[in-house]
């Protein structure tokens, strides 16, 4: 499928799509759990809602199929759970600002195939209650679509922040889960 014909279908553009994480806000500072351990905060106290971990398939470094298996299977068998964690918090526009860390080390990912998205999508008033974005609508249309046909060249990890401009991604969890 050509690139005209993609954004025929979804009404965005290559460039757009490629350069939607420079509107993509990270955290101030670091998140923590609040009494929610669903909803995270950051040093600002913006909310950051923790998504179930097989809404999290695409941010593996697996391939799709296999993290989606991990994540379900990491709840009865803790060495098979998948390593990143996935949050999403709401911007000032309805659209959603997403990270990525590794439940391990804390560290955000900055790798582009698999590293947080911007969502353009804006019909998804309820996603910090069901800690996702729907599968449906404009999130499908603007931004798994995009992602599956013009693929993971993001050009910002965040905004302020090209891709490649840093090594490692900062620290972004201030608790990281204790193993069983």
């Amino acid at each position: 499928m050509s690139d005209e014909q993609i954004k025929q279908e979804t009404g965005l553009s290559r460039e757009d799509h490629e350069n939607r994480n420079q509107f993509n806000e990270l955290p101030k500072g670091k998140i923590k759990p609040s009494e929610d351990k669903t909803i995270w905060t950051d040093d600002d106290g913006r909310p950051w809602k923790l998504n179930a971990e097989p809404n999290a398939a695409y941010h593996q470094p697996y391939p799709v199929p296999i993290a989606f298996i991990r994540a379900h299977l990491g709840e009865f068998i803790p060495y098979l759970k998948v390593p990143n964690l996935k949050f999403i918090s709401p911007n000032a526009d309805g659209k959603y600002s997403e990270i990525v860390a590794n439940r391990y080390t804390g560290e955000l990912i900055i790798e582009q195939k698999i590293m947080g998205t911007f969502n353009l999508a804006t019909d998804a008033p309820d996603a910090m209650t069901d800690g996702k974005l729907p599968t449906t609508g404009e999130h499908n249309l603007l931004d798994v679509i995009p992602h599956n046909k013009y693929g993971g060249g993001y050009k910002h990890i965040a905004v302020g922040v090209e891709t490649g401009s840093i090594e490692k991604g900062p620290i972004v969890l201030a608790h990281l889960e204790e193993e069983s």
